[in-house]
């Protein structure tokens, strides 16, 4: 080999293993345990923070539902950011034209919609793809700070732990 193609290979030797390590620092994989998203797996970082529309992130549930949540982190799709107007008809929310339905049973039990108006800076608005996900069309919710975020990122196809435990059992 040439000294330049030694110098070439070592590198994209650096390169790759300086990559890598940024991935071990900075990247974590996200298993869902929950129905309201339908991917079993997320590659998130923890920076940078890119948060985008359509990104999934991961943030601490919001004060008033953490002690049902204890150690765990919600995990949900960017629908609004700031600037973005959210608009409620009493029977669902919209954000940026994507809209949801309030479900009558979290209704009837007084949990309220978030209150319309535009997503202010340092803000963002998230849903779960699940039709009954406890996301930012309701009040407990709400809008999601951005300091809050913990990372971002994109689904991962691996199974579903339902499906690795009926594997287990047959």
């Amino acid at each position: 080999m040439t000294a330049l193609g030694q110098r070439i290979t070592l590198g994209i030797t650096g390169v790759v293993t300086a990559a890598l390590f940024f991935v071990l620092a900075e990247g974590t994989v996200v298993l869902n345990g929950s129905t309201s998203l339908p991917h079993a797996g997320y590659f998130m970082l923890r920076w940078p923070l890119i948060l985008s529309r359509g990104a999934y992130v991961a943030f601490q549930p919001p004060a008033g539902l953490a002690p049902h949540f204890e150690g765990l982190s919600f995990i949900k799709r960017i629908v609004g950011v700031a600037g973005d107007r959210v608009a409620s008809n009493g029977e669902s929310v919209c954000i940026a034209g994507i809209c949801r339905t309030l479900l009558p049973t979290l209704s009837a039990d007084g949990v309220l919609a978030t209150p319309e108006g535009v997503i202010p800076e340092g803000f963002i608005a998230v849903f779960g793809d699940s039709p009954d996900s406890l996301d930012s069309r309701y009040a407990v919710v709400g809008l999601v700070p951005t300091a809050d975020v913990q990372a971002a990122g994109i689904p991962v196809p691996l199974p579903h732990w339902r499906e690795v435990q009926t594997w287990l059992h047959d």
